[in-house]
């Protein structure tokens, strides 16, 4: 039993090495150049963790195996430091002062229900007034107009002081009863606007766009930017389904596989068009948007550039914003120009939407 045991221990601790390695590369490899790097990219916080517990063990099986794996795992650093902020957790006031911008970003989920009694909205909404941004930035956002049975977010927003405004207009339609319905991305703002614009980041027959608009911030101008990178849209006809998310996983993996490396390939597309945007800007520039990426992929390697990630800044652990399906997952950003400090950042873990809300406060250098 022995000689099996030990031959199939060595093969498993060098093939989980292997597949180590290629994911601590995983932001460097472009999803078009080979697109089964967006697995990697997801399971490397895991693989960092499992090679780290075989390393250990093998320290009492095979030290020499243990000396290489530990060797191995520098290259991990990386991937590492943009996985987790190795912050000390900040209690976040609501209060702020003058010379402070506060952006939120928030990918609302259609705002869960715009009927009037609606209590996950007005939840939303009380969480909006509580934190009290400048700006808020919000993805996947619905709103109606003249609607028989729905309301108005817009309006709502706007009794909360939120009166300059910028759509996406992804989709415009009417229904049956003249109602207009508006779904997109949108910035929201108490602050006036100097210019605002959309800039369409997909040209495969579905509209989504990048947003801006500037502001003046203690005398200054800033243009702060949002966009909702392209869903994975996994289980989208399984939502009035009564099943096991990962049994339907299960059941679909060779199709999930296929969609998770097409979306990841367009997301590079769309990530190299809002790359553009940001590197033409003249203005001091805050990137916030639902990027559908994880810290250890190319397209969120692409976008960062230069900029600094405000969680990894002043926030602290791993600051998952989605909590469906897998945990650990941080998909939602506010990248800031180095003109800025980061004074906190902080992920609000309140389940309303299925992401959590990213707030972040700034102020010049």
């Amino acid at each position: 039993m022995k000689k099996f045991l030990k031959p199939a221990w060595n093969i498993v601790s060098i093939s989980l090495l292997v597949l180590f390695i290629i994911s601590c590369f995983s932001s460097f490899i472009a999803p078009l150049t080979f697109s089964y790097i967006t697995f990697f990219a997801l399971a490397f916080p895991y693989l960092f963790l499992v090679t780290l517990i075989v390393a250990l063990i093998n320290l009492y099986i095979r030290k020499r195996l243990a000396v290489i794996m530990l060797v191995c795992l520098p290259p991990g650093l990386f991937n590492l430091s943009h996985t987790i902020a190795f912050n000390f957790p900040q209690k976040f006031n609501n209060k702020k002062d003058s010379i402070t911008l506060r952006v939120m970003t928030w990918n609302v989920q259609d705002f869960v229900d715009l009927t009037e009694k609606s209590v996950a909205r007005s939840k939303m909404l009380r969480v909006i007034t509580e934190k009290n941004p400048d700006v808020l930035c919000v993805q996947e956002y619905t709103n109606v107009e003249g609607g028989r049975w729905r309301i108005s977010v817009r309006r709502e927003l706007d009794s909360l002081g939120y009166i300059y405004h910028l759509f996406s207009n992804d989709q415009i339609s009417t229904n049956r009863f003249d109602a207009v319905v508006m779904r997109g991305s949108a910035i929201f703002s108490k602050i006036p606007f100097t210019d605002s614009g959309r800039i369409s980041i997909r040209n495969d027959g579905v509209n989504e766009h990048l947003v801006y608009a500037n502001i003046k911030f203690n005398n200054r101008l800033v243009r702060i930017y949002t966009a909702h990178l392209a869903s994975y849209q996994l289980y989208k006809d399984t939502d009035n389904v009564n099943r096991d998310v990962y049994q339907i996983t299960y059941d679909r993996k060779r199709a999930i596989q296929y969609k998770l490396r097409e979306v990841e390939q367009l997301h590079q597309r769309e990530a190299e068009i809002i790359d553009s945007a940001l590197s033409k800007a003249v203005l001091p520039v805050i990137y916030c948007g639902d990027m559908n990426s994880t810290p250890c992929t190319y397209t969120y390697q692409l976008l960062k550039n230069d900029f600094y990630d405000a969680f990894l800044e002043q926030g602290s652990g791993i600051g998952a914003t989605f909590y469906k399906v897998l945990p650990m997952l941080r998909i939602d950003y506010c990248l800031t120009d180095k003109r800025f400090k980061i004074k906190n950042c902080t992920v609000i873990q309140q389940k309303l939407s299925d992401h959590y809300p990213v707030i972040t406060d700034v102020q010049w250098k």
